[in-house]
């Protein structure tokens, strides 16, 4: 059994609203964060997939799904958790969200693949233009990633029926000492199941890379069509 929970960050002194401020646009601070709900030691696997909801400067929201029930956290903060054991049969049609970070594989001159971001890589591939570079981008990012997502899906359990690229942003953010660019695409749409168990192990474990940056959590709810 998985817990998923809605936890609440309110500042009430100046402190805290310095403080939500710097998380607000630092997903990895974020992680580190979070992570201090949950009794495992740093550098041990992660145990909670997150996500960040629209807020203001003095509110911090996150929907996670963990292996462990989160604890209480600090003053101020509200954990609202209950047990998550997604269970769904094969057809049933959901409408989707997810943020996630779109890749591909490319060899390297050793012959061995490495992982790049999916629209630069393309866009490298095709060669364009500086004033070709934008009607480019565009057309793989709305053209494209749709495609991108239903390869994936097709390992994970369900398949896409309706689906659009709301939104594709450049993640920059410093982790330790090192500095990490992500590109952050976010889906929509309608998907139907298609494995039961596989789908049921992506709900709780995520899809693709970035997740210690608040990616890779799929959102689902029952279409209007289907019985709850």
């Amino acid at each position: 059994m998985s817990w998923f929970s809605r936890v609440t960050m309110t500042a009430s002194t100046r402190e805290d609203r310095r403080r939500l401020r710097r998380l607000h646009s630092d997903p990895y601070q974020q992680h580190q964060v979070l992570w201090t709900l949950f009794a495992r030691p740093p550098g041990s696997r992660q145990p909670f997939l997150f996500r960040q909801l629209l807020d203001d400067d003095e509110t911090l929201r996150f929907l996670l799904v963990s292996e462990d029930r989160p604890a209480a956290g600090e003053p101020g903060w509200r954990v609202e958790s209950k047990p998550y054991s997604p269970r769904c049969a094969e057809g049933t049609s959901y409408t989707f969200n997810i943020r996630v970070n779109p890749t591909r594989s490319e060899k390297s001159g050793d012959g061995r693949g490495k992982r790049q971001d999916y629209v630069i890589s393309r866009l490298h591939q095709l060669g364009v233009t500086h004033d070709e570079r934008a009607a480019a981008r565009r057309r793989i990012i709305h053209e494209e990633l749709p495609s991108w997502l239903a390869r994936r899906a097709a390992g994970s359990g369900f398949e896409l029926g309706q689906c659009t690229v709301d939104r594709h942003d450049v993640l920059r953010v410093r982790k330790d000492v090192h500095d990490v660019t992500l590109g952050v695409a976010e889906f929509s749409g309608v998907l139907k199941v298609s494995d039961p168990e596989r789908f049921a192990k992506v709900l709780v474990e995520g899809l693709g890379h970035g997740r210690g940056f608040g990616l890779g959590l799929l959102l689902v709810r029952p279409t209007a069509s289907t019985d709850t």
